[in-house]
C-alpha cells in the first residue's frame, strides 16, 4: 500500500483549517498551520507533497511565502494550490502568473478541491519520472 500523501494547509482562518482536516482525513495526512511563518518552520523540518495556501494572512502574505518557498530546492516543484476569498481581476492575474499549480476561490466545493488536489498530485508524480 502506498504511503499517504502529506498536505500542508496554510490559512489564518481556524474554521477553514478544521474543514480541511475533516474533508481530507483519512485519505491524506493533512497538516495545518495558521501563518506563513509557521509554515516555513514546519517545512524546514518536514517534507510535504502538496500545499494549500491562503493569500491574505498577517505578517507574510501568501504571494511572499510562495516566492520564498520556491527558492528552497526541495520545494521548487511541490504543487501549491492557492485558495482565497479574493476574486478581483488584479488578484487573479497575479495568482495565475505565480508558480502555483492552480487558484481556487472560496468557498470551494469539496469535489472541486479534491479533484484539483488529485490532478496536482498526479502531475507532480509524472514530473518526477
Amino acid at each position: 500500500m502506498e504511503n499517504k500523501k502529506t498536505i500542508l494547509a496554510i490559512d489564518d482562518d481556524l474554521v477553514q483549517l478544521d474543514l480541511f482536516q475533516k474533508v481530507f482525513y483519512p485519505k491524506y495526512d493533512i497538516r495545518t498551520v495558521k501563518s506563513a511563518s509557521d509554515a516555513i518552520c514546519f517545512l524546514n523540518a518536514n517534507q510535504v507533497n502538496l500545499i494549500l495556501l491562503d493569500i491574505a494572512m498577517p505578517n507574510i502574505n501568501g504571494f511572499s511565502f510562495l516566492s520564498d518557498i520556491r527558492r528552497i530546492p526541495s520545494y521548487m516543484k511541490v504543487p501549491i494550490i492557492i485558495i482565497s476569498g479574493h476574486s478581483g481581476k488584479d488578484f487573479l492575474e497575479q495568482a495565475r502568473s505565480s508558480s502555483a499549480f492552480d487558484v481556487l476561490i472560496k468557498p470551494v466545493e469539496k469535489e472541486v478541491l479534491i479533484k484539483t488536489i488529485e490532478k496536482a498530485l498526479a502531475a507532480a508524480k509524472l514530473e518526477q519520472k
